[in-house]
């Protein structure tokens, strides 16, 4: 789980998502949100697992939204609670993920991802008991030495160093905060 925050503005940050992130982090966002949908306005139950575990999941008073959804997922993880933390939180990753699903067409040659058939339009409505609040950055999960002052420029240093061997984009070019500079540290 994590939210790659790489610009203020949701479209940009979508087109600066390298091609492998644009096809798995639209249902990653998709799953934060459902988690956000589930964990604040479903009720709690116990259920078991495949392998006989017990689970506590979160049923869905709407029929279409527990049949539609994703199952909430990691709901401790810091970015699935900054999720659900606040309204605008939630209204942030929602635009993220719209404009990750309209990078993925423009991408793949007007190809539309299962991900925004499926949900797009459930997602759109924000949980009925979500607090209003004011935005502030995701947090910056992943490794400590690429952490900074800003989750853009965290986000930024973890893709310079640690997504660097499989980071490009397809009919986008590259972010020109993007490539290792050995002499410089990261790119800014």
């Amino acid at each position: 789980m994590n939210i790659f925050y790489l610009n203020e503005s949701p479209e940009i940050c979508a087109q600066m998502h390298c091609d492998k992130h644009v096809v798995k982090m639209i249902i990653e966002y998709a799953q934060l949100l459902s988690t956000a949908h589930r964990v604040i306005d479903g009720d709690p139950y116990y259920d078991k697992t495949k392998n006989g575990r017990r689970i506590l999941r979160y049923k869905m008073k709407n029929p279409n939204l527990e049949n539609t959804l994703y199952k909430a997922a990691m709901i401790n993880h810091p970015s699935a609670v900054w999720a659900r933390k606040n309204s605008e939180n939630y209204i942030f990753l929602y635009n993220l993920y719209v404009s990750l699903c309209a990078e993925y067409t423009w991408r793949y040659g007007g190809k539309k991802h299962s991900t925004d058939n499926l949900l797009t339009d459930l997602l759109f409505r924000i949980p009925e008991n979500i607090p209003e609040g004011n935005f502030f950055e995701p947090p910056q999960c992943m490794p400590e030495d690429v952490k900074d002052t800003t989750s853009i420029q965290a986000y930024h240093n973890y893709y310079n160093k640690y997504k660097s061997y499989f980071a490009k984009w397809t009919n986008r070019t590259t972010p020109d905060w993007y490539g290792f500079k050995a002499d410089a540290g990261f790119a800014s």
